[in-house]
């Protein structure tokens, strides 16, 4: 007789390590969770390591492969607040509680036709499992000032009903230094200001909050409600210095001290309905509200001396902007597989924004605000954007896929106050075709080619101008008169086993370029403000080579070089300006005994253009070390960031026939110290929340503040 003899065995855990860096077809993903020196680090920390991502901190403005208009995503849903917003946002999220981050240049026609440079996708953890489960972490550090964060995520699903979210928090008190440099001539005079700041924020802290719930009303619907929002405040104390010369002879002291509130408040509700009618065919709606409210006033207290520091008055100044931000969308999109080798998709989508801006700039007399009416106003905008389009993803053989879009954009665009109407009234529709062809060789060879057609409509505030003043004689704000701009790019990539080969090249025409410097004719005012350039041409080379030199050292060896040349507009002459920059990003992996691991990350660029301006050359490096306790207790992280405290951000523009030559120097970053503490709970063999995007993935970066 045989008998059955059943044992009953452990589960195996099965662990695979994803490379920080991974190219797909279309995007390139950072795995962030896997980085030891990202743990404590915030979101734009990481987007300033990564390959082809350039951030200006002081224009508040974010570049990919050299061009400027990127789109931010979170979770596949835009953020529709300005990017100088989203700048602060992201340096007030911690990395604890991102999953990855994709790099998407050449997105398909179901994203929007909005962002010249491609969309950044920001991934937030998401639990894999079912029941209750998700993780938490901590950290605690300190630079110039210290470093609080925490997080936490959960999923909690029971038959058909499936409860998540996720809540971050993150403050940061360290000071930054800045300065700035220039000359401008007037009635046969040289004119020299040199400011020199240093910025301590009191406090800059991060609220974030996601709650979403899903049912399953039957086997084949889904219906699902998404609540989000934040609250960011950012308190600054700034300290300035500006001198002011006469063909070398001082004439002019001032101390400027600077008090100013930059406050974000969003809460944003989705209503999602899928339907499945079979295996390979369904219907999805969602509708979508986004709120958003900015308060950001700033009062100025300025000393002025003569050249030999001699007292001689003292006046106080105040700029404010109030901006309340409604935006509503509503989408439906059906998706049909017919066979194997063709899938369709087809979509429209409606949103309608109204962006107010209340913005004030005044002396104060006597306690009293005597308000300046040439930059005192309340703005309206009222736009509304109409889309359609349709995609088909097309297998041809076994080896060979293409993809085909085509997406109709109408847009309705005013601008206006109470003392005058349609400063902006535009209508126009435009077409914006896709295309994407994927052939695998074998196993080691691979290429693809991908073509797209993109806008960049001016965002909300560059349209409805801010005013914020550096000192007496400089001014940032915006530009109503700034037109959208439209580019066209081709991309290839080549793959042989793990290394991979890119190149992209795009023409931009009407290329919107922020903070350009102007002098009012006549004054030694320089302001600088958001300008069209006729176009922009850029050329870039990726080549990512990953190194495996021994069984316990990993080395992920990125490059980029860019080429560009910029047409640009001064005092309506046309100049030419060339650049090539080359980024380099070196990650080195190391598996140590008792698991302990290690990461050393650096970071260098040569000089790149910003507008008209030269990003001068700057390289940074991280390190880490990271523990992993058995029995789920937890990994525990130490880095150090900026280890050579190097990170300085250099923009200089030299053309002297236009009266423009400026160099400006930024500190945003120090030699920072983190201890970090993380670890996951709850079940770990069950089903995980429903991955899916929302509405308005496209609507959430056109705000500005």
């Amino acid at each position: 007789m045989i008998k059955e003899d059943v044992a009953l065995l452990e589960a195996v855990d099965v662990v695979a390590k994803k490379p920080l860096f991974e190219q797909k077809i279309d995007r390139m993903l950072i795995n962030v969770e896997n980085s030891i020196t990202a743990a404590g680090a915030t979101a734009l920390e990481i987007l300033e390591r990564s390959p082809g991502v350039v951030v200006n901190r002081q224009n508040n403005t974010i570049a990919m492969t050299g061009k400027e208009g990127v789109i931010v995503m979170m979770n596949g849903k835009i953020n529709r607040m300005p990017i100088s917003a989203v700048v602060q946002l992201l340096a007030g999220m911690p990395s604890n509680n991102i999953k990855r981050i994709e790099l998407i240049t050449t997105p398909p026609a179901n994203f929007d036709a909005e962002g010249n440079a491609g969309f950044i996708n920001i991934v937030l953890k998401q639990s894999n499992d079912l029941g209750l489960n998700g993780a938490y972490s901590l950290t605690g550090g300190f630079g110039k000032g210290s470093i609080l964060a925490g997080g936490i995520n959960f999923n909690y699903r029971k038959k058909n009903f499936n409860l998540y979210g996720d809540y971050s928090y993150n403050r940061r008190d360290q000071e930054f230094t800045s300065s700035l440099d220039r000359e401008v001539q007037l009635n046969g005079a040289t004119i020299r200001t040199l400011i020199e700041s240093v910025r301590n924020p009191s406090a800059q802290r991060n609220h974030n909050l996601r709650l979403g719930v899903d049912l399953e009303l039957t086997k084949k619907t889904i219906l699902g409600v998404l609540i989000s929002g934040y609250d960011n405040q950012y308190n600054q104390l700034g300290i300035s210095q500006s001198t002011q010369s006469r063909n070398g002879i001082t004439d002019t002291l001032l101390n400027i001290k600077v008090d100013e509130i930059n406050h974000w408040q969003n809460l944003a509700g989705n209503l999602n309905l899928q339907h499945t009618f079979n295996d390979g065919e369904s219907l999805t709606f969602d509708a979508d509200y986004l709120h958003y409210y900015n308060n950001q006033p700033a009062n100025y207290y300025t000393s002025y001396l003569d050249g030999s520091n001699k007292f001689l008055f003292q006046e106080q100044s105040f700029s404010g902007k109030l901006t309340p931000i409604n935006v509503g969308v509503s989408s439906l999109n059906y998706s049909k597989r017919f066979s194997d080798a063709l899938k369709m998709d087809l979509g429209v989508k409606g949103t309608l924004s109204r962006f107010d801006n209340d913005v004030t700039a005044a002396m104060i007399k006597n306690g009293i605000q005597v308000k300046d009416p040439s930059l005192t106003a309340k703005y309206r905008l009222e736009e509304s954007i109409f889309a359609a389009f349709s995609s088909f993803d097309v297998k041809l053989d076994d080896k060979t896929s293409m993809k085909l879009g085509l997406r109709y954009e109408y847009t309705n665009s005013n601008l206006g106050t109470k003392e005058q109407a349609n400063i902006v009234d535009r209508h126009y529709g435009r077409l914006f075709p896709s295309f994407y062809l994927a052939r695998t060789f074998n196993e080691n060879h691979s290429a693809n080619i991908s073509y797209g057609r993109r806008i960049t409509r001016p965002t909300f505030n560059d349209l409805a101008p801010f005013v914020f003043f550096v000192d007496p004689n400089t001014f940032l704000s915006g530009n109503a008169a700034l037109q959208p701009s439209f580019s066209n790019s081709l991309k290839l990539d080549y793959r042989y086993k793990s290394t991979l080969i890119s190149v992209l090249y795009s023409v931009e025409d009407s290329t919107i370029s922020l903070f350009q410097p102007k002098v009012i004719a006549g004054t030694k005012k320089v302001l600088y403000a958001a300008q069209n350039m006729k176009n922009r041409k850029s050329a870039a080379l990726v080549f990512a080579l990953p190194i495996t030199l021994t069984k316990w050292w990993n080395m992920q060896n990125n490059l980029i070089a860019t080429w560009q040349e910029v047409n640009a507009y001064f005092d309506k002459n046309l100049i030419q300006v060339h650049n090539q920059n080359l980024q380099l990003v070196w990650i080195n992996n190391f598996t140590l005994p008792k698991d302990f691991s290690a990461e050393m990350v650096g970071v260098y660029q040569t000089k790149a253009l910003s507008g008209a301006a030269v990003t001068l050359p700057f390289g940074v490096l991280n390190i880490g070390i990271q523990k992993k306790f058995k029995d789920n207790l937890g990994t525990l992280r130490f880095g150090i960031d900026d280890v050579l405290n190097s990170a300085k951000l250099r923009l200089g523009t030299n053309l002297p026939e236009y009266n423009v030559v400026s160099t400006i120097v930024l500190d945003f970053s120090q030699r920072t110290f983190k201890l970090s503490y993380s670890r996951n709970f709850g079940n770990k063999q069950l089903k995980g929340n429903r991955q899916r995007a929302t509405g308005a993935e496209e609507e959430r970066g056109r705000v500005t503040n």
